[in-house]
């Protein structure tokens, strides 16, 4: 599933990105670009970041490498797909989760990483859950439910 995090595959590999839980347990290496980012103000997602939305990154799975034990819960999306969120369990922080409507893809908050300097939303999804609060780009396009896959 994952890459087994070594210190070969670190010297050898470039590195995208990386980051980790907020206590340190669970780390993410990331070797190539997202092929997707988006915002998303779905119910589910408000709720799990405690906010208007969320800032998600979608990498191939074959080019992340989790390393540390997480927890998970499963829940059933609006399209019928199965997404399932892990996160750590010392601090509880979200760390990735997987919908099985995109099989090979693996979903990570910018906000896990040290840099998310290169987090440019390209979607906005979901946006009549948007709260008025909640200012999001409309330089990108913006969809009031998911639309379909690209």
């Amino acid at each position: 599933m994952f890459h087994q995090l070594t210190l070969e595959n670190i010297m050898s590999d470039k590195i995208f990105a990386a980051g980790s839980c907020r206590c340190g347990a669970v780390t993410v290496t990331v070797r190539d670009k997202p092929k997707r980012m988006v915002q998303c103000h779905c119910t589910d997602c408000q709720k799990v970041t405690g906010t208007g939305h969320a800032a998600n990154a979608f990498f191939a799975e074959s080019d992340v490498e989790i390393s540390g034990e997480t927890s998970s819960y499963s829940v059933t999306a609006d399209s019928g797909n199965t997404v399932t969120r892990h996160f750590c369990p010392i601090c509880g922080n979200r760390m990735f989760h997987h919908n099985t409507g995109r099989p090979g893809i693996v979903t990570l908050p910018a906000g896990c990483f040290e840099n998310s300097d290169w987090f440019a939303p390209q979607i906005v999804v979901y946006t009549r859950n948007r709260p008025d609060w909640d200012l999001t780009t409309n330089e990108v396009p913006n969809f009031e439910e998911m639309p379909p896959p690209a």
